[in-house]
């Protein structure tokens, strides 16, 4: 064997560093001995530095090796060099020019150059940075991977729900590979059972349950659709000898045509009966809502649902329905002179009677305070509906004892079909509570059927009521003056505000036309409104034309009193010189208490608007009513003046409201005076103010000027007089 010469070895060293620095591999040499150290090139540029850049020197190479590096290096070389093994290997951190540590993986061997010669320690190294960071990378997602898992077991096996994998294979046996602890507590069937046989798991679910569970997983399987059921699992050690389970799981197909599920299931007991009591409350809050609480009978709402359900039976089938409406009567005297218990107790009472009567024949509703209504089943006439009437008014006319005391009252009832009207869109309603104030207006205690003439009448209050809509819309409500003349001196010293609807065709409609449909669709206050404005108009016209009354007195309806801006509207009127006045009716005034109403009545007072009680005589009013308003007027009724003359009762009727009125300090205007006659005798019982066709009839702005003019009536503003303290 020749031995390479120096020159030889040098240049087979040379053309070996050439191959490296192209792989980009470091090369290196130390000789032990002498510690005589070699760098190639590529050593330093794998470092950041420039070849050369400092000597080579193994001192240099250890101080630029990581701290925690150095020993373990140390002892691979010392086991080369002590030749304990034959290839030196270590992975280490040497410092970059930057600062940085780069991973050096380093190899080397050890070459005996003979006798006279030190051996030399030949090695390469590479920048492995990149693959310790792989790897401990790799490292770290394994561990976290382990940590993960062991997590997840660990929740598993303690998840009161137990977590499956169910498998049917393509010949549809069935397996449960994996299912954790919980499965025996849920199922009542050890793991090892159903291990050995996944069909095991279904033995102690209720039979129906199972084949509905069997329908659910094969349409699972068909369509991929995941999977979702409770069922009842026999438990003999609960209270109930069953819990009820909940399985959720999603299906995957395998290659091989296997379906499995991956889920979980869990007791779901305690939810189920949640939901049970949930149920059964919202069922009785349902109840609740549909019934009346008193007598426990359906109420509007449902009756309004029952009507709706009914409008849908072919008409084939017989009339659709038959309705009987009732309002008791006297009711509200049962409650003022024996209390409200009373009163509950009758409404009770009549509630009862009519269950027992009603029976298969109809049902019974409580639809509002003291009326009730008898729906009849279907097929029933209304000859049925007037025998059922006729039997529940024998039964109410037995007395009704509460707490030791009669109770007096009686009902009325109004009877309506469904062949003469509409039932879904309110008709049948309508039509019975027609035939029920027929049946009041007749004197009450009595029925009365809805008829063709009943009909004619609610077409055309609709009728009416939609040309008052329209009506307001376009302003046809005028205000006209029936003037007031002063008893004594005979001066005009005001007028009443009267509503006129002047229509598009030029036809006048008088109140009593229009009033009694306006009240219904609750159109009074509007129009009492529209007086307010447009007699401001007129007001100003006056005011142009050198004419100006001292006073002006409005009606007011209950509606009008409870808005707020009723003071506001009229101000422009006092600002003009004119004192303004509301006309109260008894009924709206005292019939009972009312907080905005007396607060807006205040507020008038406080502006310096007068109070006038109107019509008064003919209704329910009392000494302690008008005590607690204290108007300034009062009107009497022409129903009393109107046979003051020949009538010495109606005579002394006035004299007695004339000498109330004296006694509390109150002014009186008597309404419809038409003859000399009557004024002198007013004028003698003591009234003050005269209103009346003696006079004029209501007019116009315009024309009320002008009667005024021709007839030489000149304003008089009376003298002011203090407001009565009626309650000192």
């Amino acid at each position: 064997m020749t031995v390479p010469t120096d020159f030889e070895f040098q240049d087979r060293e040379a053309h070996f560093q050439t191959a490296t620095e192209a792989a980009n591999v470091a090369l290196w040499s130390i000789v032990p001995e002498t510690g005589e150290t070699w760098f190639s090139n590529t050593w330093y540029t794998l470092l950041g530095y420039q070849p050369g850049e400092f000597a080579p020197s193994f001192d240099q190479f250890m101080e630029l090796m990581h701290d925690e590096d150095r020993k373990l290096t140390m002892v691979a070389f010392k086991n080369l060099v002590e030749e304990r093994t034959p290839i030196y290997a270590a992975d280490f951190r040497l410092r970059d020019r930057h600062g940085e540590w780069r991973w050096i993986g380093a190899t080397g061997a050890k070459v005996v150059r003979g006798p006279g010669r030190p051996d030399i320690v030949y090695g390469i190294q590479m920048d492995i940075t990149a693959r310790k960071e792989t790897e401990a990378e790799l490292a770290q997602t394994a561990l976290t991977a382990e940590e993960h898992r062991q997590r997840l077991a660990r929740l598993a096996e303690n998840s009161p729900a137990a977590l499956f994998e169910f498998r049917i294979d393509a010949d549809g046996v069935v397996t449960m590979p994996y299912i954790t602890a919980p499965v025996h507590e849920l199922l009542g069937v050890n793991v090892q059972d159903i291990w050995e046989d996944g069909l095991n798991a279904f033995s102690n679910i209720f039979e129906e349950d199972v084949k509905e569970m069997g329908r659910l997983i094969e349409q699972s399987r068909v369509g991929l659709t995941p999977f979702r059921m409770r069922y009842r699992v026999k438990r003999p050690d609960t209270q109930m000898g069953f819990i009820w389970a909940q399985a959720n799981s999603v299906p995957h197909r395998e290659a091989d045509g296997s379906t499995i599920w991956f889920g979980s299931v869990f007791d779901v007991t305690l939810e189920v009966e949640r939901e049970a009591m949930l149920a059964e409350a919202r069922d009785a809050m349902r109840h609740l809502a549909l019934h009346d609480g008193l007598t426990g009978l359906p109420n509007r709402r449902r009756f309004d649902d029952i009507l709706k359900e009914r409008a849908k039976i072919p008409a084939k089938q017989g009339p659709s329905a038959v309705l009987i409406r009732i309002d008791l009567d006297r009711f509200k005297y049962v409650n003022d002179t024996l209390g409200h218990p009373a009163g509950d107790a009758v409404l009770a009472h009549v509630a009862g009677i009519l269950q027992d009567v009603v029976a298969n024949e109809g049902l019974a509703c409580r639809v509002g305070g003291d009326e009730f209504c008898i729906l009849m089943t279907v097929g029933k006439t209304v000859d049925d509906a007037k025998d059922l009437v006729a039997t529940i008014q024998e039964l109410l006319e037995i007395p009704f004892v509460f707490d030791g005391k009669v109770c007096r009252y009686g009902a009325s009832f109004g009877i309506a079909s469904s062949e003469q009207g509409n039932i879904g869109n309110g008709d049948l309603m309508s039509f019975a509570d027609a035939a029920l104030y027929e049946a009041k207006a007749a004197g009450r205690g009595r029925l009365a059927i809805f008829s063709k003439d009943l009909h004619d009448e609610i077409l055309e209050s609709r009728r009416l009521a939609a040309s008052i809509e329209n009506a307001l819309e376009n302003g046809e409500f005028e205000p006209y003056f029936q003037p007031q003349i002063c008893a004594r001196t005979g001066a005009l010293i005001g007028a009443e505000v009267l509503a006129r609807w002047n229509t598009a065709s030029g036809q006048v409609i008088l109140p009593e036309k229009f009033m009694p449909v306006a009240e219904q669709i609750r159109a009074v206050p509007l129009i009492d409104k529209m007086m307010v404005e447009k007699a401001v108009e007129v007001v100003e016209d006056w005011h142009a034309q050198g004419f100006m009354l001292p006073k002006l007195s409005f009606n007011v309806s209950a509606g009008r009193l409870r808005e707020h801006a009723i003071v506001s509207n009229v101000r422009i009127l006092q600002e003009r010189g004119v004192t303004v006045a509301f006309e109260l009716l008894e009924s709206i005034l005292l019939e009972e208490e009312d907080g905005v109403l007396r607060h807006n009545l205040d507020r008038a007072r406080d502006a310096g608007i007068q109070l006038e009680v109107d019509d008064f005589g003919t209704g329910h009013a009392s000494i302690l009513g008008l005590l607690q308003v204290g108007p300034e007027v009062l009107k009497i009724d022409r129903r009393l003046t109107a046979h003051v003359v020949e009538s010495d009762q109606s005579s002394e009727l006035v004299a007695s409201i004339l000498g109330i009125a004296r006694s509390l300090g109150i002014q009186t205007t008597a309404e419809g005076v038409e003859t000399e006659e009557q004024a002198k005798k007013l004028r003698d019982l003591g009234c003050n103010v005269f209103q009346g066709y003696l006079y004029a009839r209501p007019l116009s702005g315009v024309a009320l000027r002008q009667w005024a003019h021709e007839n030489g009536f000149v304003p008089e503003i009376p003298q002011q007089t203090a407001r009565p303290n009626l309650s000192a």
